[in-house]
């Protein structure tokens, strides 16, 4: 049985400051990242892929959209050579999903990490730069496997072997049950349906819609836009011309890259969502951006939804993307600046 008290003196060792591990760039860079998961969402994570200034947590897809893992990004994918598009199968070793095996990610701080990097060169005595660092939950209550690989130098032939550890950073025989990348899942299999029913083209030209938005808005300039809505079958501005000003949504219909219905008027907007503060030019701006980002340009063509929103758990304006056939869903930086 795990010692219930050892994860609160790991805790209080690594904070310690005579103790603390020095940094390392690989930690640096994901310092944006890392700060999420101390606001992270209730759903459970069950691998956490750390790269050069990026991170992925995987979590349960429910089973009415097919099970299986999805996928929540934070950074930039461009410098990855890894492909996190998923869905992923959840290894038959590693046992059932449950939140008893998740990912603790609060315990992903900078110290941790710096502290499991310096275990893993003392083993293979390289300093080598560190190319991924995974953490996967096992069957086992409470334990993960951390993965450490360092990236290949030009004077070596291969890359260093990667090395396992504990979450007490004790390095372990290679854990067989955890592969380097989590397996696709596969594919569905489905009969077309007949032309007549299929269903509207995605909107994979965010800019367009974008551009015929202000085109046809009431919002000034310098108006608040509180949330973009760019979908497979619709595309709306919600903003505020002034502080005092009633809430409005510029909208219509969006098929085939044409527009129809167009409407602008009062709009109610929910409790449960989070206003955020941009102006038309932010907007722009990530919009242009997120069109370029391989992580957007690899699910285009099944995009249902692409949403520039706010949260609660995610204050700053962040794109919310969902695909269909195979569903998934992930997010991506607003970068509105």
């Amino acid at each position: 049985m795990r010692n219930p008290y050892l994860g609160f003196f790991l805790a209080l060792w690594v904070a310690w400051p005579m103790h603390a591990a020095a940094s390392d760039p690989f930690v640096d860079t994901l310092e944006p990242c890392l700060k999420f998961f101390n606001d992270e969402a209730a759903d459970p994570r069950y691998q956490v892929v750390l790269g050069q200034g990026w991170t992925v947590s995987l979590f349960e897809v429910a089973k009415e959209h097919g099970g299986n893992l999805g996928s929540d990004i934070c950074g930039d994918l461009d410098a990855s050579d890894w492909d996190l598009n998923g869905p992923y199968r959840w290894p038959d070793d590693l046992g059932e999903l449950g939140e008893g095996n998740a990912v603790n990610l609060k315990m992903i701080t900078s110290p941790w990490l710096a502290l499991m990097i310096e275990r893993a060169r003392a083993v293979d005595k390289t300093r080598a730069p560190i190319q991924r660092i995974t953490i996967t939950g096992l069957p086992e209550p409470g334990a993960v496997l951390v993965r450490v690989k360092f990236a290949t130098l030009e004077a070596q032939a291969e890359a260093p072997a990667s090395v396992d550890l504990n979450e007490q950073g004790e390095v372990l025989t290679r854990e067989k049950r955890v592969p380097d990348q989590l397996e696709r899942a596969p594919a569905k299999v489905e009969v077309p349906a007949p032309q007549a029913e299929a269903s509207a083209a995605p909107t994979i030209d965010p800019q367009n819609a974008l551009a015929m938005l202000l085109g046809a808005t009431n919002a000034e300039p310098d108006a608040q836009i509180i949330r973009v809505t760019l979908s497979s079958f619709s595309a709306g501005l919600v903003y505020r011309n002034g502080a005092n000003t009633p809430i409005r949504q510029t909208e219509f219909n969006y098929i085939d890259a044409q527009a129809s219905g167009l409407s602008d008027a009062e709009f109610e907007f929910p409790s449960a969502f989070k206003a955020c503060d941009m102006r038309v030019q932010q907007v722009k701006n990530a919009v242009a951006k997120v069109v370029l980002q391989k992580r957007y340009q690899s699910t285009a063509k099944r995009l249902q939804h692409l949403l520039l929103e706010c949260s609660d758990d995610k204050p700053k304006p962040h794109w919310s993307l969902i695909a269909m056939e195979p569903f998934e869903y992930f997010d991506l930086p607003g970068q509105i600046e």
